[in-house]
């Protein structure tokens, strides 16, 4: 495409830049850099590729010019928009492309229409907020600046509305007659840049496989305390079903014509949402009680495990590194008092086996829906303290003061 483009002259726009060379070291080069990525991020995204040079006052493209498109290199032009843009652009992603014969090397800087836009480059008293217009860059006037604010602020209502659409489009998807369940939904603020392909259907697998090794990396209890939410779809990660793009992983139920899922439903959208359903009780492993919906703190901590590593491994598998938000949601059936239960324990927390309310506990009539944001490049450890997070913010609900797998 970048072949075609070149031979075709094509010119600059709004969504596309062409720069000859990388960004030269020292203050102003680095300042202009933040510059034309701020100004994209602030209007609608693009395109700026380094390693084609343009006509002289046409802005249109004249031959490549090849460049270092290494790791180095890349490395360079994020740290360049981490230090010089307020707040930091999420989502960019390094392109590096190179012709059969390895003689035209260039880099493509993809920008996406920022969430978190107006961004401010500068310092000090030197701050300006960059927009494109056509093929330049111009700078926001006041009563742009209060627009962009408001854009911003009504595109985060818009989010929170979005989540719980998608609550709501599960529960539609659940056996909800077998057990009350919790639900999670993610998706990214900003949304994946125009390079970033779909999930194949064979990397559904490689996803569900990642996701099983970190989560089993995240407890320190003994494994037969957990559920392993994830492996219990079994044979239905090799084949994922086609949803409205999005893929679809779920243990079908057999005694309706709905065919709703029971136990665990997966779906991994085609715009990097996530979302992860699992029962809280009715797994086998408890007695059932007549008035109550049972909510096994088990159950709990192993969601909020799976759920964030479902999250990050499936944004980082498309190339994604922009913050995902997230709601979490307790569904029932009936309006029955949820009552909270744990493994029998001894009073050094040893387990003995079989559930039992929990000491000091309260029943709820609803969960307070969990919110919050996982953040840009999880590592480990990041992953594990969100899915902490997560679990204590649902059962301190119940009373329930600690967790015992992440201890």
């Amino acid at each position: 495409m970048l072949r075609a483009a070149v031979d075709a002259k094509l010119t600059e726009t709004e969504s596309l830049d062409w720069k000859k060379a990388l960004p030269a070291k020292g203050e102003e080069p680095a300042r202009e850099f933040a510059k034309d990525v701020a100004a994209m991020a602030n209007t609608r995204g693009g395109l700026i590729v380094y390693g084609v040079e343009e006509e002289s006052g046409t802005a249109a493209a004249k031959a490549f010019a090849s460049i270092d498109n290494s790791d180095t290199a890349q490395r360079r032009l994020r740290q360049l928009a981490a230090n010089g843009i307020h707040p930091m652009v999420p989502g960019l992603q390094c392109l590096p492309l190179e012709s059969d014969d390895g003689t035209d090397k260039v880099l493509v800087l993809a920008v996406p229409r920022s969430a978190d836009a107006p961004h401010v480059i500068g310092v000090r008293d030197r701050l300006g907020l960059p927009f494109r217009d056509g093929a330049g860059t111009g700078w926001l006037r006041e009563r742009e600046i209060e627009r962009a604010y408001a854009e911003r602020f009504a595109g985060r209502q818009a989010q929170s509305q979005r989540l719980a659409e998608m609550i709501n489009e599960t529960a539609a998807m659940l056996d909800m007659e077998r057990s009350a369940w919790l639900v999670g939904v993610c998706r990214p603020r900003t949304p994946l840049p125009a390079v970033a392909d779909p999930l194949a259907a064979s990397a559904v697998r490689t996803v569900l496989e990642t996701v099983l090794r970190r989560t089993s990396e995240m407890f320190t209890a003994p494994s037969q305390e957990r559920f392993q939410l994830i492996r219990e779809v079994g044979n239905e990660g090799l084949n994922p079903r086609t949803g409205l793009r999005r893929w679809v992983v779920r243990i079908p139920t057999t005694h309706d014509t709905d065919m709703r899922s029971m136990f665990v439903h997966i779906e991994l959208h085609h715009d990097g949402s996530a979302v992860l359903a699992a029962q809280v009780h009715g797994w086998g492993r408890e007695e059932p009680e007549p008035g109550v919906h049972k909510v096994l703190c088990p159950v709990v901590e192993s969601f909020a495990a799976d759920f964030a590593a479902l999250s990050e491994t499936y944004a980082s598998h498309l190339g994604g590194q922009v913050p995902m938000a997230y709601q979490c949601e307790l569904l029932k059936p009936e309006d029955l008092p949820l009552q909270v239960l744990d493994l029998h324990r001894l009073s050094g927390g040893i387990a003995l086996g079989g559930y039992q309310p929990v000491p000091g506990s309260w029943t709820l009539r609803q969960l307070v829906p969990v919110n919050g944001e996982f953040p840009i490049d999880a590592d480990a450890a990041d992953v594990r303290a969100a899915a902490r997070a997560i679990a204590l913010d649902i059962v301190n609900q119940f009373g329930v003061p600690r967790l015992h797998l992440f201890e």
